[in-house]
């Protein structure tokens, strides 16, 4: 079957090496397991995202992140901050990641999701998950599982969705660690600059 709210075969689905769709806390991702390059690559063929944009990531936990990225006490700072959250970070990747989710630099953007189902479904998959907007490359983004191109579910192995629908309106909001509480806004998104500053940290352009 492929729609199914069902999280044991989008488990499986994504444990098999499956490309999945799937609820975030931002909108319908497209992807699967993080660190496996086939699956990379079905992701951007599907979408078709250009190489050069890395796909990425979301994870259950800052120890599931530790599993892809470094992260240092200045990351950690802010993870503490905003995670799990709509704030992905920008950080250095680990080896075990394929190229086409780290970019040329070596970098993965990476959130801890407080979207209930899928960060279960990163903890029961045992894996970072690739979560790039379930769309065609250049269209809108979908908070509706309706809505989702026709073609783009033709390709994938499973649509999981859940009751916990989408927030949509805005993605995440993607920061790089300027230096101690300074951010630098890479992606406008769902935290808002306001919202970093109450939080103590210095924005920067």
């Amino acid at each position: 079957m492929k729609f199914s709210n069902d999280i044991s075969q989008a488990v499986q689905a994504v444990r098999d090496g499956k490309v999945i769709i799937y609820p975030t806390e931002t909108f319908f991702a497209l992807g699967g397991l993080g660190k496996d390059l086939k699956v990379a690559a079905t992701v951007r063929e599907i979408k078709g995202r250009p190489y050069q944009k890395p796909l990425p990531l979301i994870a259950a936990s800052i120890s599931q992140c530790l599993e892809v990225a470094e992260m240092d006490n200045l990351s950690l700072t802010v993870a503490e901050q905003f995670w799990p959250g709509p704030l992905s970070i920008l950080l250095r990747a680990k080896e075990v990641l394929p190229f086409g989710v780290k970019d040329s630099d070596n970098m993965v953007s990476i959130r801890v999701t407080p979207h209930q189902d899928a960060s279960r479904l990163c903890h029961m998959s045992g894996s970072p998950l690739i979560a790039t907007s379930a769309n065609l490359s250049g269209k809108a983004s979908r908070a509706r599982v309706e809505d989702i191109d026709k073609g783009l579910i033709a390709r994938v192995s499973l649509v999981f969705n859940s009751d916990q629908a989408p927030k949509g309106d805005l993605p995440s909001t993607l920061v790089k660690i300027a230096g101690p509480r300074r951010l630098k806004i890479i992606r406008p998104g769902q935290i808002s600059i306001e919202e970093i500053v109450r939080k103590g940290f210095e924005v920067i352009s």
